[in-house]
């Protein structure tokens, strides 16, 4: 309310007992199960007691009590008893138990007398295939049949190594993998399957299964395919971008102070990552960039949609994050606290793309609210307003509907799950509703294109010795030996340093990254080792130079002599007269 008292709004299961509705509780398997527990009185007593003091009745108690006492609905409405239409019903759906996990099983004694259940079986590889050619009828039988056999081979497996896997690909990633087929010519399966299941952050386990399964299933590497030139990289002009051979029609609006603009260098490797997001995007899809820290994702993502000229919203999420300061942002005006559209409401309403950042930080939970958005384009905001897609809106709803936008994205950024980001697993609770993407640090060589620009009177020498350095540091990283994975925002503060303070030496400008380590004596010795080996002389001092071995010289022996005679200008060599002018010191 305007007077900033606290009011109670209906929540969506409320408003479907009253009004006789279906409702849905999607991820029921996420949910306390205590929590749980508060639906019991509902499902099966069909009575429900309100924090407020109301009280939803059974239809026919209701009717008793008002033939009883002679009150009209009316009257009953004002002393807080509502009637429950017989008409509601619950539809729960929630992924299998995991037993022998190390989470408790949601599928307690007492939730199994709430519901009727109907598991739901698998498709089966004739099935999924039948689907998929419905949906993209241009693509190469033998094709989809390859991608439908390699889905279902690891779903076969029962190494848990695998599991991860099978769920990667699963039907809706097929089918998205299929539509960029049917749409692109030129894509490459092999790489399409790779980039579904992120198999640049798998364990090496995983990785050789999943290389060993599609070499079986008949897959081979399309190595043209990789190939980018960076001749003429991006056009863009009369309201068309081209970013290598993928050509999509620019947007036209009036929101130009929302379209982000920085400092980017192209590089090989980013430009081909633009160019497959670029795809994704045209078809529609809502994309996920997973990677570590320091590799460029943001800027990545500003860079695309500068050069795509879309406007962009941005939200920070972080272990506090609330389903109530996602939708809802509070602030201050005039004294008083108003709670104002969050970049997600505002980028609906106005058809802007949404970047959500470290969305590995908050709780699973929170972020799972996103799901209905991306995979039906509706969602139930804190304040009890809806989010519809493509639905007319009648004068009465207006207030409590917000129309998505047709050109809104979602482009979500978040690190990879485990040690030493510490993120909740994304990926692994909703990877699949999005178009994913592995980023990775430049190769080597688009890093020293990259650096060069950044640095341009840093010498050749200095930045092939940083290049090497943290190319190792980044090799130990994936092979489990140092934690932290020093990437690309390092070395680029070091070049942009030497750039503007170039008398500083370079062991003085390296130390700014790695000071901190020097709490771990195990890792600055590791580091040290990795930087003297790449002539960068960090930590180096008097005590620690190294000399090389002593080797003892031969007995002289006398070879050859010259010798002047009366005149200097005839000189022998070994008795033999040679013509050579010799002019006499003064």
């Amino acid at each position: 309310p305007p007077n900033g008292d606290t009011a109670w709004r209906h929540a969506p299961l409320v408003s479907a007992a009253l009004a006789g509705n279906l409702a849905v509780l999607d991820g029921l398997h996420r949910v306390n199960t205590s929590t749980l527990a508060v639906l019991q009185r509902l499902l099966q007593d069909r009575e429900l007691a309100l924090y407020d003091g109301s009280i939803l009745l059974r239809h026919d108690r209701y009717d008793a009590i008002r033939e009883k006492t002679g009150w009209s609905n009316t009257e009953l409405t004002q002393r807080g008893v509502f009637r429950i239409h017989p008409s509601f019903r619950v539809v729960a759906i929630a992924e299998p138990p995991q037993l022998g996990g190390s989470k408790p099983v949601w599928l307690s004694p007492e939730l199994l007398s709430m519901f009727l259940y109907h598991p739901m079986r698998p498709l089966l590889q004739n099935e999924e295939e039948a689907v998929l050619q419905a949906v993209v009828s241009h693509i190469v039988p033998d094709k989809l049949g390859r991608l439908v056999s390699l889905a279902h081979s690891l779903r076969q497996d029962k190494d848990t190594a695998v599991a991860s896997l099978a769920a990667s690909l699963s039907t809706r990633q097929l089918l998205r993998i299929a539509q960029r087929m049917d749409r692109f010519s030129d894509e490459d399966l092999y790489q399409a399957i790779h980039k579904a299941c992120l198999s640049r952050f798998l364990p090496p386990l995983a990785r050789s299964t999943l290389e060993k399964a599609i070499t079986e299933a008949g897959i081979e590497k399309n190595e043209q395919a990789s190939n980018f030139s960076m001749e003429n990289p991006w056009e863009k002009g009369n309201g068309t971008l081209r970013i290598g051979s993928t050509t999509v029609s620019t947007l036209q609006h009036e929101a130009e102070v929302k379209v982000p603009d920085v400092l980017f260098y192209d590089n090989r490797q980013h430009m081909q990552v633009m160019e497959e997001i670029l795809k994704d995007f045209s078809l529609g899809e809502h994309l996920l960039l997973v990677g570590n820290q320091g590799v460029g994702k943001n800027k990545i993502v500003d860079r695309f949609l500068f050069l795509l000229n879309r406007p962009r919203e941005y939200i920070q999420l972080h272990r506090d994050t609330t389903v109530q300061s996602l939708t809802l942002q509070p602030t201050v005006r005039e004294g008083r606290i108003v709670y104002e559209d969050s970049p997600l409401v505002r980028a609906l309403k106005l058809g802007h793309v949404l970047v959500v950042d470290e969305a590995d930080k908050a709780p699973t939970h929170v972020t799972c609210i996103l799901k209905a958005l991306v995979e039906s384009g509706e969602m139930t905001l804190g304040d009890g307003r809806r989010v519809i897609t493509g639905q007319a809106v009648s004068g009465m709803e207006k207030d409590n509907v917000i129309l998505a936008h047709p050109n809104f994205r979602l482009i979500v950024l978040a690190n990879r799950p485990g040690f030493p980001f510490l993120g909740n697993d994304f990926f692994a609770s909703l990877g699949d509703m999005f178009s994913c993407h592995g980023i990775d640090n430049p190769d080597r060589d688009s890093e020293l294109a990259m650096l060069r620009q950044y640095g341009p009177n840093v010498s050749e020498e200095i930045l092939d010795r940083l290049v090497s350095a943290f190319s190792e540091l980044r090799h130990l990283a994936d092979e489990g030996m140092i934690s932290y994975p020093y990437s690309t925002r390092e070395v680029v503060s070091i070049v942009k340093h030497l750039q503007k303070y170039h008398s500083e030496g370079l062991p003085l400008v390296v130390r700014n990254v790695f000071d901190f380590d020097r709490y771990q004596p195990e890792l600055q010795e590791q580091l040290v080792t990795i930087m003297q080996k790449h002539g960068i002389p960090l930590a180096a001092s008097a005590g620690n130079v190294q000399l090389s071995e002593k080797f003892p010289l031969p007995v002289g022996s006398l070879v050859s002599q010259i010798v002047y005679q009366t005149d200097p200008t005839e000189v022998t060599w070994d008795d033999k007269p040679l013509h050579i002018k010799v002019t006499p010191k003064k």
